[in-house]
């Protein structure tokens, strides 16, 4: 099914190095106005009962954006327990994350720097299998890297998670609402990966800025209709 309002978003909305730079310059111009970021009502909030202190919420509270790294390798052991914030526990159908109509749209590429087993690839994981395939072609160095992020760091991270989207997958069904779908699971895997690498004791930044063109180039995506979602820098 054609979905041209997508497509038109996901276009307008696409990185290349002109954007990037407009990106930049935007951010670095931006000034807070100090508002509340929440709605404001005459009335009091009534207060809710006090939580108890469960794993998932203390989990929760560790979650915080790390801008700086150390360059120090991953090892194996948190390399898998982060990918398995997207792994399928219970066959194809059940993933880790929600998915409209089960047809996980979300596929999940990591350019790796210093991780145990893997440092100067790139890598596919498959969540069925729990596994990683090796790309042809090597990543491409974080020197490289940097400066098409559309953020800044300090130090060095240890990998790139990068999400693609496979919108067909879902707009075949939904059409044009299965885009936003799509999206939605994307952001249900970057929520993952933030836990994940809390619980792990990783650093980890969302990275929203990316040069689409090029990365799908280097995943050998170009031809495919995917989108990518977003990057996640984790390091130690």
């Amino acid at each position: 099914m054609p979905t041209p309002f997508f497509d038109d978003f996901a276009e307008a909305s696409a990185l290349d190095e002109g954007a990037l730079v407009e990106l930049a310059r935007r951010m670095e111009a931006f000034e807070p106005s100090g508002e509340e970021l929440r709605l404001d009502y005459p009335e009091e909030p009534t207060a809710l009962a006090r939580p108890r202190a469960s794993g998932l919420l203390r989990l929760m509270s560790k979650r915080r954006s790390s801008r700086a790294f150390s360059g120090r390798p991953v090892s194996r052991r948190r390399f898998s327990a982060l990918l398995s914030a997207a792994r399928a526990w219970n066959g194809g159908d059940h993933r880790a994350h929600a998915a409209a109509g089960a047809r996980y749209a979300v596929e999940l590429f990591a350019a790796c720097w210093a991780v145990e087993g893997w440092s100067g690839q790139v890598v596919y994981y498959d969540p069925v299998d729990h596994g990683v395939v090796a790309l042809p072609d090597p990543a491409p160095s974080w020197e490289e890297t940097a400066p098409q992020l559309g953020l800044t760091v300090t130090g060095e991270p240890s990998c790139l998670l990068v999400a693609v989207v496979f919108p067909d997958r879902v707009t075949a069904k939904y059409g044009e609402l299965g885009g936003r779908f799509a999206l939605l699971e994307a952001g249900a895997v970057m929520q993952s990966f933030a836990l994940a690498a809390a619980d792990q004791g990783l650093g980890g930044v969302v990275v929203g800025g990316m040069r689409e063109r090029a990365w799908l180039r280097a995943l050998g995506l170009e031809q495919t209709g995917a989108r990518v979602a977003f990057g996640y820098l984790v390091g130690v």
